[in-house]
């Protein structure tokens, strides 16, 4: 049976990318994941002042710290976590998607559920 062309260029292509995919995959789950501590004081981000900034495929830990029980979502990546007082929590992920991102509030443990941007993570192109 004879293959048609397109069907050698999509095996080629194919051949080509998927290594280099795979690879580009491995190398990130192998890196030491940066560290960025954001705290959080009275509702606001104190530290870092202005957005958080890193690259595509950077593996990450965000470790926040807040004086009063939060719960945050990281919008976009679709990830929330659970924030104590005394008790940081850590958010590891590999940047894979591109763009600003806002870090929300989905509740506060005193009452108010706010759904304002707390911070943004912008992830710049490699």
């Amino acid at each position: 049976m004879p293959i048609s062309r397109r069907a050698c260029v999509v095996w080629a292509a194919t051949g080509l990318l998927l290594p280099g995919a795979l690879f580009r995959t491995a190398w990130s789950q192998n890196r030491k994941p940066q560290v960025i501590d954001v705290r959080i004081a009275k509702r606001k981000v104190i530290a870092p002042k202005g957005a958080i900034r890193v690259t595509q495929q950077d593996v990450i830990e965000l470790r926040f710290s807040s004086d009063e029980t939060v719960k945050l979502h990281l919008h976009g990546y679709d990830k929330e976590i659970t924030v104590t007082p005394g008790a940081p929590a850590t958010l590891s992920i590999t940047t894979h998607a591109t763009g600003r991102f806002p870090i929300t509030s989905h509740g506060w443990g005193r009452g108010g559920h706010g759904h304002h941007a707390l911070t943004y993570l912008e992830v710049h192109p490699r």
